[in-house]
């Protein structure tokens, strides 16, 4: 089912929103969630909204570094200031350039869709988005810059646009690899649980929702749900408090995480089959 899914939508229209996406990208999945929650309610959601294609980008073909994609789509190759992931990336006719990075792209969305950012609390969605996306779980570099870069028979343009990636991903790697790194994150993501932890109390005693039912789910929601999601499939789930556990779980249990993950964890093993089998 997602494999047609995605084949239906594999040629280019740039007549609509079209996202490139991979279904095991942390940040893919944000994305698709924060559309989904949107399109509960599509009375109050944009008609570009409404329709929004999706591509795959499949990065175990390393699709990611296709001419097409690293020229027209995703010039640098990446999707956040720090990391190398290459997913998502949006294009549409309202906007300049195509977005190439999750968050930009939510604020899209909630643009689209401004319930998902109520201006009663939108600058601490704002400030914990920020927060989170700064934390950097890896940013190794595609060796198959490298392999592609050696070949003879590429474009002079495919050629400058595997370079410049190749140079925007070692400018960002960090200095060391070491445990002092692997703690970093993990005291990051434990102060930001515990901030979200002191909204959720504020608002919400038995509401589904960060801000409570009332205001309903956020684009805050949607990246928080996906990213419990990850670390619960990475055996990290220790790294969550009991109290969002519980709120997360309830969120994946909604028809709209289903819709995004068709029944699939965050995260590919080999049990799932290649990527075009699913």
């Amino acid at each position: 089912m997602l494999l047609r899914f995605y084949q239906k939508l594999r040629g280019r229209d740039d007549s609509d929103p079209c996202l490139y996406i991979f279904p095991f990208s942390l940040h893919s999945i944000m994305v698709q969630f924060t559309i989904a929650l949107a399109l509960r309610n599509k009375s109050q959601s944009s008609r570009e909204l409404g329709r929004i294609k999706y591509r795959l980008v499949n990065l175990h073909r390393n699709e990611n570094l296709s001419e097409d994609y690293l020229v027209h789509v995703n010039p640098r190759g990446k999707v956040r200031s720090k990391g190398i992931d290459t997913v998502p990336a949006l294009t549409a006719k309202s906007i300049p350039a195509p977005l190439t990075d999750s968050l930009s792209i939510s604020y899209w969305v909630c643009e689209q869709h401004p319930s998902l950012i109520p201006e009663t609390h939108r600058t601490t969605i704002q400030r914990l988005l920020s927060q989170l996306h700064r934390i950097q779980a890896d940013n190794n570099p595609n060796p198959a810059v490298d392999d592609i870069l050696a070949r003879t028979d590429i474009s002079l343009e495919h050629r400058r646009a595997l370079e410049h990636k190749r140079y925007c991903d070692r400018k960002q790697i960090e200095p060391d690899f070491d445990n002092a790194h692997e703690e970093g994150m993990t005291d990051q993501a434990r102060h930001l649980f515990c901030e979200v932890v002191v909204e959720f109390q504020k608002v919400n005693h038995s509401g589904v929702w960060i801000f409570g039912d009332e205001t309903g789910p956020t684009v805050l929601d949607a990246h928080i749900v996906a990213f419990i999601a990850r670390l619960i499939d990475i055996h990290l789930e220790d790294l969550v408090p009991p109290q969002l556990h519980t709120y997360a779980k309830a969120i994946m249990e909604l028809p709209e995480w289903e819709a995004v993950m068709q029944g699939m964890p965050t995260v590919w093993n080999p049990s799932l089959g290649p990527i075009n089998q699913l």
